[in-house]
C-alpha cells in the first residue's frame, strides 16, 4: 500500500509540474507572439545614387540574391523593385517578415526565496521562409542570422511571479541568455 501511495504521489507531483510548465509556455508564447521578426524594409521601390551608401547597397543586393527584388540603374540612381515572389512575401505584412519565435522546450524552472520564478527555454521559428535561410540575406541581417543559428540551442529566460490572487504573471519579456557572436 505504501508503494502505491508513493507512486501516486510521484505522478501527482509530476502532473502539477507539467501543468505549471504549460502555464509558463503559454504566457511566454503570448509574449513572443507580440514580437515581430521582420527585416524593416517597409517602402518600395528603394533607390540611391549610384556609388553611394554601401550599407544599403549590400542589404539590397542580399535581397536580390534571395530573389525578392531586382535592381537596375537609371539616370545615375540604382533602383530596387519587388519581384513577384518579393511582392507576395512583402504584401502579407508590409515588410519582409520571417516567422514567429515559438517555445521549443522548457529546460529549467527554479523559484527563489522571494517567489520569483526563472524559466529557461529554447525556441524555434515557425514558418521560416526559404529566403530567410539564404546566406546573403543572413550575412546582411545579423539579427536574422543569430536567430536562425540559435534555433534549438540558444536559451532564453523568462521571469515570473504570482500576484495577490495567486495568478501567474510574466514580469518581463523573454531575454536571450546565450550569445553566438
Amino acid at each position: 500500500m505504501k508503494c502505491i501511495t508513493g507512486i501516486l504521489l510521484f505522478f501527482l507531483s509530476f502532473c502539477c509540474y507539467a501543468g505549471y510548465k504549460s502555464q509558463y509556455r503559454e504566457l511566454i508564447q503570448q509574449s513572443l507572439n507580440r514580437q515581430s521578426l521582420c527585416l524593416g524594409e517597409k517602402q518600395w521601390p528603394v533607390s540611391i545614387r549610384t556609388g553611394t551608401d554601401r550599407w544599403i547597397n549590400a542589404k539590397m543586393e542580399a535581397l536580390v540574391d534571395a530573389g525578392l527584388i531586382t535592381a537596375h540603374v537609371k539616370a545615375g540612381s540604382k533602383i530596387w523593385q519587388l519581384t513577384p515572389y518579393g511582392q507576395a512575401s512583402f504584401t502579407k505584412y508590409h515588410d519582409f517578415c520571417y516567422g514567429t519565435m515559438r517555445v521549443r522546450s522548457i529546460k529549467a524552472v527554479s523559484t527563489d526565496n522571494n517567489g520569483m520564478t526563472d524559466v529557461i527555454f529554447t525556441y524555434y521559428i515557425h514558418a521560416l521562409p526559404d529566403w530567410a535561410k539564404n546566406r546573403s540575406v543572413r550575412v546582411a541581417n545579423t539579427d536574422l542570422d543569430n536567430l536562425v543559428m540559435g534555433i534549438d540551442s540558444v536559451r532564453y529566460q523568462a521571469l515570473f511571479n504570482t500576484d495577490n490572487q495567486g495568478n501567474l504573471r510574466l514580469i518581463s519579456e523573454p531575454e536571450q541568455l546565450d550569445l553566438l557572436y
